[in-house]
């Protein structure tokens, strides 16, 4: 598979340069924002995924690719085991308490173990809660009254359910239709489009935030679009490279709210919150960025 740092050291320099979101900052410094709904709470629509660097417990590598973020408005980070406590330590140290929206996993199945793992985060966070606490379908669907009591009993602000395989969907939507949840998370890509089928329009009809992984399909997007231009109308929608042409025909999804992306890079970083700003494409436009990537094949 071919990586996103070998993909860029395959290009010209100069388009490495044009990836920078600099040119729109002189416009707009801080990410668009969207409401979680339901709430008068807005939550900027590029956050972070599990980065590598929060595996490895680098907490420099960590603090140089959360930067970027927290330079241009981004909140939401979405880390689970070990390295939501590199996290929570950089939150801490760096007085991020207020301007770090904490996504973290949570075996609802072990109510004890998650509640002591909860208050740990939040001694060393600082928050009154957690905000937001979310498990895999398959934990949550039978122990859902464990994750609505931790909401109920203040441990966090919001509880939620996430996946990245459309197998787990019916899971989801039978979880949604409870009307109790507050946040999904699921995988769509230009690749990986079928949750728009269902389960988009219906986090839609129940006031679901929608939070979005694998938008490069864990990195086989930029083997995909390797050798081939970045086409002349993308700049109609104000993007600049491949990455910004997914995470922008995702964000132009009226359901999504945010899209996390995985990087331990701070350029890639900075290319990736690029996409969020400008104009985003139409749905004719997003038909034709459909047509052309999927023109190219398999890799």
């Amino acid at each position: 598979m071919l990586s996103r740092r070998k993909f860029l050291n395959a290009v010209s320099a100069a388009a490495v340069v044009a990836v920078s979101p600099a040119s729109l900052l002189a416009k707009q410094r801080l990410l668009p924002t969207r409401l979680i709904p339901g709430t008068e709470e807005a939550m900027p629509i590029i956050g972070m995924g599990m980065s590598a660097a929060f595996r490895s417990g680098d907490r420099e590598a960590s603090w140089s690719v959360m930067k970027p973020f927290q330079d241009y408005g981004s909140k939401y980070i979405d880390v689970s085991g070990s390295g939501r406590f590199v996290v929570a330590d950089i939150v801490r140290d760096k007085g991020l308490r207020d301007s770090v929206f904490l996504g973290s996993y949570f075996s609802a199945a072990n109510d004890v173990a998650s509640r002591s793992d909860a208050r740990r985060l939040l001694e060393m966070t600082g928050k009154d809660s957690l905000d937001l606490m979310h498990a895999y379908p398959e934990n949550a669907a039978p122990n859902w009254d464990v994750m609505r009591r931790w909401k109920s009993d203040g441990l966090t602000r919001y509880i939620g359910v996430a996946r990245q395989n459309q197998r787990h969907y019916d899971a989801m939507m039978g979880l949604m239709d409870t009307g109790t949840v507050d946040f999904l998370q699921v995988n769509y890509s230009l690749f990986e489009t079928e949750a728009e089928n269902r389960i988009l329009p219906m986090a839609m009809d129940k006031g679901v935030a929608v939070t979005i992984n694998r938008p490069f399909i864990n990195g086989q997007y930029f083997g995909l679009v390797r050798g081939h231009e970045l086409p002349s109308w993308a700049a109609d929608f104000d993007c600049r490279s491949w990455a910004q042409f997914a995470l922008k025909f995702i964000l132009a999804h009226p359901a999504v709210n945010c899209v996390l992306t995985e990087t331990a890079n701070p350029k890639h970083a900075l290319d990736n919150l690029g996409a969020g700003f400008g104009r985003l494409p139409d749905e004719k436009e997003r038909q034709r960025m459909l047509a052309l990537v999927r023109s190219f094949g398999p890799s």
